[in-house]
């Protein structure tokens, strides 16, 4: 992967490359950004460029022996951890080395995906991944030895947060002591879920939201969106690129998710039981991530629509249907109901990520979340 295929982070490609032409590489690096940031592919791009041995001025040369196998993530001197569980074809309590041609694939093909697109990618259906203990014993044997191609052995850790705490504890040890000329990148989107040990001994890397200017470039050349509709989808996005491709192709997915919404909300508004459980049985034949995904719609539209009662549209991110859709449902979100409703609906994801009885919580969750509204109906 190269830097010109990073979107934006124009300064912080720079300063990355600045500190492999300076010798100045940190033995252990952390990459912190929210979603769809790209965090992952500048990982990548980092590495790329640190394994590369032909000529390189603000980028990897893409002709030498590296960047060739870079570009297919077959690199012998590249290792990944990623989260990973039992699926209907890896039932023996796998590897991510098990899930390594899946990986290279899904990530060659998106790059900016998110953890709950992996999660799809290899059908891990209703299990929550995880970073196990024995994938630290193994990278610790596998980063014991000598490189073979490369000046640097590189570790990539997507998702750091997802490390089990004894795995987390086994790899504190690595970065105290590391093996000579090896270089750790941690990937993450909750820096805060990470040990505080972990991240004191680790160099810090903060990777932005992209710039709408960026992300408009990139959607008209990446994806032949036109100019208008670019700045249209860059707004909504919030330099969030997983988020833009999904607007690119919205209508199907984003109106089945705000129909649910909508059922979900006007059957716990008249307490309508019947009604409220045939929706949170679709809700429940969802995986956790899905749910979770759901939640957190929930909250982006709880958000907006306290935006849109105060009046201020500058602030206001929705697509049409969502648009129309708050045209009443704003009148019902108030600053005396918004942080009962987002406490509510962060405590029900709270729960489902800990393998709570989905059913249960979607239920007290529409019930509770009626009582708020109807507490403020005009």
């Amino acid at each position: 992967m190269f830097f010109s295929e990073i979107i934006g982070q124009a300064a912080l490609k720079k300063r990355l490359i600045q500190s492999v032409k300076d010798g100045r590489v940190s033995h252990a690096q952390l990459f912190f950004g929210p979603e769809g940031a790209g965090a992952l592919p500048l990982a990548i791009a980092y590495a790329q460029y640190i394994s590369c041995t032909g000529e390189k001025n603000d980028d990897s040369c893409g002709k030498c022996p590296s960047c060739i196998k870079y570009q297919k993530l077959v690199h012998p001197d590249l290792h990944f951890l990623f989260p990973v569980n039992t699926t209907a074809s890896k039932k023996d309590d796998p590897y991510c080395d098990d899930f390594l041609p899946e990986w290279r694939s899904f990530v060659l093909q998106q790059p900016y995906a998110r953890l709950n697109d992996w999660y799809s990618f290899i059908e891990l259906e209703n299990k929550q991944g995880l970073i196990k203990e024995k994938e630290s014993d193994a990278i610790t044997k596998k980063l014991s030895f000598k490189s073979f191609e490369s000046d640097y052995k590189i570790a990539i850790i997507w998702m750091a947060e997802k490390m089990h705490d004894v795995a987390s504890n086994k790899l504190l040890k690595l970065l105290e002591e590391p093996p000579d000329r090896t270089v750790f990148l941690l990937v993450t989107e909750n820096i805060d879920q990470l040990l505080t040990t972990i991240r004191s001994r680790c160099f810090p890397v903060k990777v932005p939201l992209i710039a709408d200017e960026d992300m408009i470039n990139a959607l008209q050349a990446r994806n032949g969106v036109d100019a208008t509709r670019s700045a249209h989808i860059a707004r909504l996005a919030m330099g969030n690129y997983a988020r833009a491709l999904e607007l690119i192709n919205e209508n199907e997915d984003d109106g089945t998710t705000l129909s649910t919404f909508r059922e979900f909300m006007l059957a716990g508004f008249k307490n309508d039981i019947q009604s409220g459980l045939k929706t949170i049985d679709t809700l429940n034949a969802l995986t956790r991530e899905k749910q979770k995904a759901f939640l957190e719609f929930a909250l982006r539209l709880i958000r907006e629509n306290a935006v849109k009662h105060f009046n201020h549209a500058e602030l206001n991110f929705m697509n049409k249907a969502e648009e129309e859709f708050s045209i009443k449902f704003s009148n019902y979100i108030k600053g005396n109901n918004v942080a009962e409703l987002a406490d509510e609906f962060n405590k029900a994801a709270y729960d489902i990520e800990r393998n709570g009885n989905s059913k249960i919580i979607l239920l007290d969750l529409m019930l509770k979340a009626g009582n708020l509204l109807r507490q403020y109906a005009e």
